[in-house]
Protein backbone atom coordinates (compact mmCIF):
# COMPACT_ATOMS: atom_id res chain seq x y z
CA UNK A 1 0.00 0.00 0.00
CA UNK A 2 0.64 3.34 -0.52
CA UNK A 3 -0.35 7.01 0.07
CA UNK A 4 0.84 10.29 -1.32
CA UNK A 5 -1.05 13.29 -0.23
CA UNK A 6 -0.28 16.75 -1.78
CA UNK A 7 -1.70 20.62 -1.45
CA UNK A 8 -3.28 21.56 -4.24
CA UNK A 9 -1.50 24.25 -6.48
CA UNK A 10 -4.26 26.81 -6.67
CA UNK A 11 -1.89 29.42 -8.13
CA UNK A 12 -1.31 27.24 -11.42
CA UNK A 13 -1.32 29.24 -14.23
CA UNK A 14 -3.87 28.07 -17.03
CA UNK A 15 -1.25 27.92 -18.86
CA UNK A 16 0.61 25.07 -17.10
CA UNK A 17 -3.11 23.63 -16.56
CA UNK A 18 -3.28 22.94 -20.17
CA UNK A 19 0.13 21.39 -20.04
CA UNK A 20 -1.20 18.87 -17.73
CA UNK A 21 -4.33 18.04 -19.48
CA UNK A 22 -2.47 16.32 -22.14
CA UNK A 23 -1.51 13.55 -19.57
CA UNK A 24 -4.49 13.09 -19.34
CA UNK A 25 -7.08 10.69 -21.51
CA UNK A 26 -9.51 12.79 -23.57
CA UNK A 27 -12.89 11.01 -21.71
CA UNK A 28 -10.69 12.29 -18.18
CA UNK A 29 -9.93 15.62 -19.64
CA UNK A 30 -13.39 16.38 -20.78
CA UNK A 31 -14.60 15.37 -16.92
CA UNK A 32 -12.10 17.78 -15.34
CA UNK A 33 -12.95 20.43 -18.11
CA UNK A 34 -16.92 20.22 -17.08
CA UNK A 35 -16.27 21.79 -13.57
CA UNK A 36 -17.44 25.01 -13.15
CA UNK A 37 -14.54 26.21 -10.45
CA UNK A 38 -11.30 26.20 -11.50
CA UNK A 39 -10.47 25.10 -8.44
CA UNK A 40 -12.31 21.43 -8.50
CA UNK A 41 -11.05 21.57 -11.98
CA UNK A 42 -7.33 21.49 -10.36
CA UNK A 43 -8.31 18.83 -7.81
CA UNK A 44 -9.22 16.47 -10.22
CA UNK A 45 -6.33 17.46 -12.21
CA UNK A 46 -3.73 17.09 -9.11
CA UNK A 47 -5.18 13.58 -8.22
CA UNK A 48 -5.03 12.27 -11.36
CA UNK A 49 -1.40 13.34 -11.81
CA UNK A 50 -0.47 12.17 -8.78
CA UNK A 51 -1.68 8.70 -9.84
CA UNK A 52 0.41 8.97 -12.71
CA UNK A 53 3.28 9.56 -11.14
CA UNK A 54 2.84 7.01 -8.82
CA UNK A 55 2.34 3.95 -11.31
CA UNK A 56 5.41 5.16 -13.82
CA UNK A 57 2.53 6.10 -16.43
CA UNK A 58 2.30 7.72 -19.93
CA UNK A 59 -0.90 8.38 -19.88
CA UNK A 60 -4.09 8.25 -17.20
CA UNK A 61 -6.49 5.70 -18.76
CA UNK A 62 -9.46 5.00 -16.20
CA UNK A 63 -12.75 2.47 -17.02
CA UNK A 64 -15.55 2.86 -14.54
CA UNK A 65 -17.29 -0.05 -12.72
CA UNK A 66 -20.98 -0.61 -12.69
CA UNK A 67 -21.84 2.33 -9.65
CA UNK A 68 -19.17 4.25 -11.04
CA UNK A 69 -15.44 3.71 -9.08
CA UNK A 70 -12.77 4.53 -11.52
CA UNK A 71 -10.68 1.67 -12.43
CA UNK A 72 -7.25 1.41 -14.46
CA UNK A 73 -7.91 0.07 -17.97
CA UNK A 74 -4.81 -2.21 -18.04
CA UNK A 75 -5.76 -4.80 -15.39
CA UNK A 76 -2.81 -4.35 -14.01
CA UNK A 77 -4.31 -5.97 -10.47
CA UNK A 78 -3.63 -2.24 -9.21
CA UNK A 79 -5.97 -1.03 -6.99
CA UNK A 80 -5.75 2.62 -6.27
CA UNK A 81 -8.47 5.36 -4.97
CA UNK A 82 -8.76 9.23 -4.72
CA UNK A 83 -10.29 11.98 -2.32
CA UNK A 84 -10.07 15.53 -1.96
CA UNK A 85 -11.01 18.14 0.37
CA UNK A 86 -10.70 21.69 0.33
CA UNK A 87 -6.51 22.36 -0.18
CA UNK A 88 -5.84 18.66 0.46
CA UNK A 89 -5.93 15.88 -2.39
CA UNK A 90 -4.66 11.80 -1.21
CA UNK A 91 -4.00 8.92 -3.39
CA UNK A 92 -3.82 5.40 -2.50
CA UNK A 93 -2.42 2.27 -4.38
CA UNK A 94 -2.42 -1.01 -3.01
CA UNK A 95 -2.66 -4.89 -4.99
CA UNK A 96 -5.89 -4.81 -2.63
CA UNK A 97 -9.18 -2.63 -3.02
CA UNK A 98 -8.06 0.44 -1.57
CA UNK A 99 -10.36 3.69 -0.31
CA UNK A 100 -9.12 6.62 0.59
CA UNK A 101 -10.39 10.03 2.20
CA UNK A 102 -9.69 12.98 3.41
CA UNK A 103 -12.32 15.60 5.02
CA UNK A 104 -11.89 18.97 6.34
CA UNK A 105 -12.73 19.27 9.87
CA UNK A 106 -15.51 22.12 9.25
CA UNK A 107 -19.15 23.68 10.72
CA UNK A 108 -21.40 20.68 10.95
CA UNK A 109 -25.25 19.81 12.45
CA UNK A 110 -24.21 16.95 14.25
CA UNK A 111 -27.69 16.32 13.90
CA UNK A 112 -27.05 14.61 10.96
CA UNK A 113 -25.15 12.01 12.46
CA UNK A 114 -28.84 10.28 13.36
CA UNK A 115 -29.76 10.21 9.69
CA UNK A 116 -26.56 9.02 8.50
CA UNK A 117 -24.61 7.03 11.17
CA UNK A 118 -25.85 3.50 12.77
CA UNK A 119 -27.36 3.56 16.20
CA UNK A 120 -24.16 2.59 18.05
CA UNK A 121 -22.11 4.99 16.27
CA UNK A 122 -24.72 7.85 17.31
CA UNK A 123 -24.57 6.46 20.67
CA UNK A 124 -20.48 6.52 20.80
CA UNK A 125 -20.39 10.35 19.60
CA UNK A 126 -23.07 11.62 22.16
CA UNK A 127 -21.20 9.46 24.84
CA UNK A 128 -18.22 11.83 24.06
CA UNK A 129 -17.64 15.80 26.23
CA UNK A 130 -19.10 18.32 23.52
CA UNK A 131 -15.98 19.72 22.86
CA UNK A 132 -14.61 16.76 21.25
CA UNK A 133 -18.35 15.06 19.25
CA UNK A 134 -17.47 17.47 16.22
CA UNK A 135 -13.76 15.67 15.82
CA UNK A 136 -15.56 11.98 16.45
CA UNK A 137 -18.26 12.62 13.84
CA UNK A 138 -15.84 13.55 10.86
CA UNK A 139 -13.45 10.30 12.08
CA UNK A 140 -16.25 7.86 11.41
CA UNK A 141 -17.59 9.83 8.35
CA UNK A 142 -14.17 9.52 6.79
CA UNK A 143 -13.53 5.98 8.03
CA UNK A 144 -17.03 5.39 6.55
CA UNK A 145 -16.58 7.25 3.06
CA UNK A 146 -13.42 5.21 2.84
CA UNK A 147 -14.99 1.75 3.42
CA UNK A 148 -17.70 2.64 0.83
CA UNK A 149 -15.31 4.00 -1.36
CA UNK A 150 -12.95 0.35 -0.96
CA UNK A 151 -16.08 -1.48 -1.84
CA UNK A 152 -16.52 0.30 -5.35
CA UNK A 153 -20.30 1.68 -4.63
CA UNK A 154 -20.15 4.88 -3.28
CA UNK A 155 -23.28 5.98 -1.59
CA UNK A 156 -25.38 2.93 -3.14
CA UNK A 157 -23.95 2.02 -0.28
CA UNK A 158 -26.09 3.49 2.69
CA UNK A 159 -23.87 4.36 5.69
CA UNK A 160 -25.75 3.08 8.52
CA UNK A 161 -25.72 -0.37 6.96
CA UNK A 162 -22.70 -1.14 8.66
CA UNK A 163 -20.68 0.30 11.91
CA UNK A 164 -17.40 1.10 12.71
CA UNK A 165 -16.34 0.93 16.64
CA UNK A 166 -13.54 3.42 17.79
CA UNK A 167 -11.67 1.66 20.79
CA UNK A 168 -8.32 2.84 21.94
CA UNK A 169 -8.26 4.72 18.98
CA UNK A 170 -8.28 1.91 17.03
CA UNK A 171 -11.06 1.38 14.17
CA UNK A 172 -13.48 -1.67 13.85
CA UNK A 173 -15.76 -2.61 11.10
CA UNK A 174 -18.76 -4.26 12.07
CA UNK A 175 -21.34 -5.82 9.14
CA UNK A 176 -24.35 -7.96 8.92
CA UNK A 177 -22.41 -9.87 6.36
CA UNK A 178 -18.78 -10.34 8.38
CA UNK A 179 -17.00 -8.35 5.66
CA UNK A 180 -13.03 -7.90 7.39
CA UNK A 181 -10.98 -4.78 6.35
CA UNK A 182 -8.03 -3.20 7.53
CA UNK A 183 -9.07 0.22 8.65
CA UNK A 184 -6.59 3.70 9.51
CA UNK A 185 -7.55 7.16 10.09
CA UNK A 186 -5.03 9.99 11.56
CA UNK A 187 -5.26 13.63 11.50
CA UNK A 188 -3.39 15.91 8.99
CA UNK A 189 -2.64 19.14 10.23
CA UNK A 190 -4.99 21.09 12.60
CA UNK A 191 -8.13 20.61 10.41
CA UNK A 192 -8.53 17.36 8.30
CA UNK A 193 -8.81 13.63 8.53
CA UNK A 194 -7.83 11.09 6.44
CA UNK A 195 -9.16 7.37 6.45
CA UNK A 196 -7.68 4.56 4.80
CA UNK A 197 -9.31 1.25 4.20
CA UNK A 198 -8.04 -2.37 2.92
CA UNK A 199 -10.40 -4.92 2.16
CA UNK A 200 -10.03 -8.00 3.22
CA UNK A 201 -9.44 -10.53 0.05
Amino acid sequence: MKIIREKIDFNLSKKKFEYFLDFISEKEKEKILKYTRYEDSLRSLQGELILKNILSLDKVQLKYNKWGKPELTNDSGIHFNISHSSEWVAVGISSKPIGVDIQKVDKIDLSIAKSCFSKNENEYILSLPSNERKDAFFKLWTLKEAFIKAKGMGLYMPLDSFTIEILNHKPTLHSDKNEKCQLSVERVEKDYFMATCILAE
